[in-house]
């Protein structure tokens, strides 16, 4: 993240005097928050010195967008099942540091995702393993072709996403076919593909009438596995492609689960944003005086 990118100095004029603000802005859903901070009154702040005062005040002014955007869109959905108002905080929370850390698709995140989500096939791959394997084309000792299998096509499947996707029937089939690969697989039937319509037009259906797109995940998954018990690596690949389509990429468990796991990981995302600003400001304690006077 390149903090200066997400800032501008805005001049407003009060009693005659120029006083300079730094301004962070966020456009989210329609609508635009932002949060500023006075940096200098008078003559316009150096190229160096909006650096600095972005360095120190740049994380506060972030948590107050986050603040004001997190409590918009808590309040934005209908909710359906769980409706516990400090858990869709957290939840939003967690989207906004994840989109303002941009933290979705490196090649680190594929490979620890496919380690994951073969471990519900009954397939035992460590990512160090998957990384050997799908750079070098050498197989780990001991693993079954079928396992091998299973990594690639979960492989194949995590690198045809693409960043909004609409969810239908023909779209899951296209991604069950890549998951099953080389594997056995049993057609489905004219019943199945009528429980899958019904599903997915339900869970399109909801979205359109502004209930929590994370929520409505978490409860197409629960529903798609209690109608196919079997098709667990179908199930999953579906769940991660919506909830990371809608800025949510969590981990398949409980509403419970979830909810802790993503308290955690905000409590590591904030400490990572705070620590890129204070990166803005080392090896500047030498800076002259008259450059600090204008800190208000």
């Amino acid at each position: 993240m390149s903090a200066n990118e997400l800032y501008r100095v805005e001049v407003r004029v009060q009693s005659g005097q120029k006083r300079y603000y730094l301004v962070r802005e966020v456009n989210t859903d329609a609508k635009k928050f932002a949060a500023t901070r006075l940096i200098k009154s008078g003559t316009k702040p150096t190229r160096a010195e909006i650096t600095r005062c972005t360095g120190l005040y740049g994380f506060d002014l972030e948590m107050k967008c986050l603040a004001k955007v997190v409590k918009f869109r808590a309040k934005k959905y209908s909710f359906e099942k769980f409706a516990d108002d400090n858990e869709y905080f957290e939840l939003e929370r967690f989207r906004y540091l994840v989109g303002l850390l941009a933290r979705r698709t490196t090649g680190q995140d594929m490979v620890a995702y496919i380690s994951e989500i073969a471990r519900l096939a009954n397939v035992e791959f460590t990512p160090a393993e998957i990384t050997r394997m799908l750079s070098s084309g050498e197989i780990p000792r001991g693993k079954l072709l079928s396992g091998v299998n299973v990594v690639q096509n979960l492989k194949n499947a995590y690198q045809t996403r693409a960043k909004k996707e609409h969810l239908t029937s023909g779209r899951v089939m296209k991604i069950r076919s890549v998951l099953l690969q080389n594997l056995d697989i049993t057609p489905f039937s004219p019943e199945d593909n009528r429980i899958l319509t019904g599903l997915i037009s339900s869970f399109n259906e909801k979205i359109k009438e502004k209930y929590h797109p994370f929520e409505q995940c978490v409860l197409f998954y629960e529903k798609f596995m209690e109608s196919f018990p079997s098709e667990v690596l179908l199930a999953a690949e579906i769940y991660s492609r919506m909830t990371t389509g809608f800025g949510y990429p969590v981990i398949i468990g409980k509403w419970e689960d979830i909810i802790g796991w993503v308290k955690e990981q905000n409590t590591v995302l904030e400490l990572e944003v705070r620590h890129s600003f204070s990166e803005m400001t080392k090896g500047k304690t030498g800076v002259r005086q008259k450059q600090l006077d204008f800190f208000e």
